[in-house]
């Protein structure tokens, strides 16, 4: 199997990656001014292009109603992450929550996680549990 050209990596101005223009800012909107969350998170992108901003208020957009991770992304922001990258497949080596493979899933995509908590990732399974799958049998 190739690794694929184009990689994100959320939290990647946190790993020594190598300089990249392209970089993703989720603007996390006016619910997050002044406060003492991140009024944004940054994904390192793997190939060259101009940043790009994306703007979404979790608070006031309810995605936050049902937040099971601490640093749990919305399924928007996500989606429109993944078309940004062309692939068929999708590798989240911190799935927490598992948004990123609803995304995926919602968008056709093979997707595989990784979470090393445990209640992450049953957490995961009942987003994803829709018959096509038995979650439940793979964890035991």
């Amino acid at each position: 199997m190739e690794a694929s050209e184009k990689q994100i990596v959320w939290g990647g101005n946190y790993y020594g990656f190598p300089p990249s223009r392209q970089y993703i800012v989720w603007d996390k909107g006016e619910g997050f001014k002044g406060r003492d969350f991140a009024e944004c998170e940054q994904a390192w992108c793997s190939w060259d292009g101009n940043a790009k901003v994306y703007k979404r208020d979790p608070l006031a957009s309810g995605d936050y109603r049902h937040k099971v991770h601490p640093t749990q992304k919305p399924l928007a922001l996500m989606k429109w992450c993944l078309g940004l990258v062309d692939a068929h497949t999708v590798v989240d080596p911190f799935m927490g929550s598992g948004t990123t493979l609803v995304a995926a899933k919602q968008a056709g995509m093979m997707a595989t996680g990784i979470e090393i908590n445990e209640a992450y990732c049953k957490s995961a399974v009942n987003r994803l549990r829709q018959g096509v799958l038995n979650f439940e049998e793979a964890l035991t």
